[in-house]
């Protein structure tokens, strides 16, 4: 039994998502043996603001103790904590004041996205994707697996490559987050553009 391509492509949930985005061409040597953010320029900064996140969903626990015990110092902590994630924001997004939002089609697996110039098949990607309105970065390295002329522009999809586990973990709460958001505001898989 044979499957549609269509079928290959859908082996994990997908969502349509607004994210911050852009990608740059990698070289295999780039995509085989460095980490993602090594291949940008403020790869740094963005494995900075990771690392904050990483940090607040380890500490969130403890902090709701803190709060169900001491109310005022658990809401001074929060808001020492969004504090950091402001000043983190700012200087990872100053430098960038002309970051648009793309659509883009997100699993654990692979991203779709518009691109206006045309892609080669096997070519190695570094994907930086940064979610709203938390602006949580997702840096990882991806290979295109199709590049179809869409009128005007490109649809390129492209295949997650050496996903770490840290990264498929937020992209599944990413993906999560929008289901829900999609479910409460009546979207469904079928009528999500």
């Amino acid at each position: 039994m044979s499957s549609s391509p269509a079928s290959e492509r859908r082996n994990s949930f997908r969502v349509n998502q607004d994210v911050i985005f852009d990608f740059q061409l990698v070289d295999t040597h780039t995509a085989e043996s460095m980490e993602p953010e090594q291949a940008l320029d403020d790869g740094l900064a963005m494995q900075m603001v990771a690392e904050l996140r990483r940090i607040d969903r380890d500490t969130q626990q403890i902090l709701k103790l803190i709060t169900d015990k001491q109310r005022l110092i658990g809401d001074y902590l929060q808001k020492l904590n969004s504090k950091i994630d402001l000043i983190a924001r700012h200087t990872l997004f100053a430098s960038k004041p002309s970051d648009q939002t793309q659509r883009l089609n997100i699993s654990e697996d692979g991203v779709a996205f518009p691109s206006d110039r045309a892609l080669y098949k096997g070519n190695f990607l570094v994907l930086r994707m940064i979610f709203l309105p938390s602006y949580t970065p997702v840096i990882v390295f991806g290979v295109v697996s199709r590049c179809e002329n869409d009128g005007e522009a490109f649809r390129v999809a492209a295949k997650f490559h050496r996903l770490r586990d840290q990264d498929r973990q937020e992209l599944a709460r990413q993906i999560i987050k929008a289901q829900v958001s999609n479910r409460k505001k009546g979207i469904t898989p079928e009528n999500n553009p």
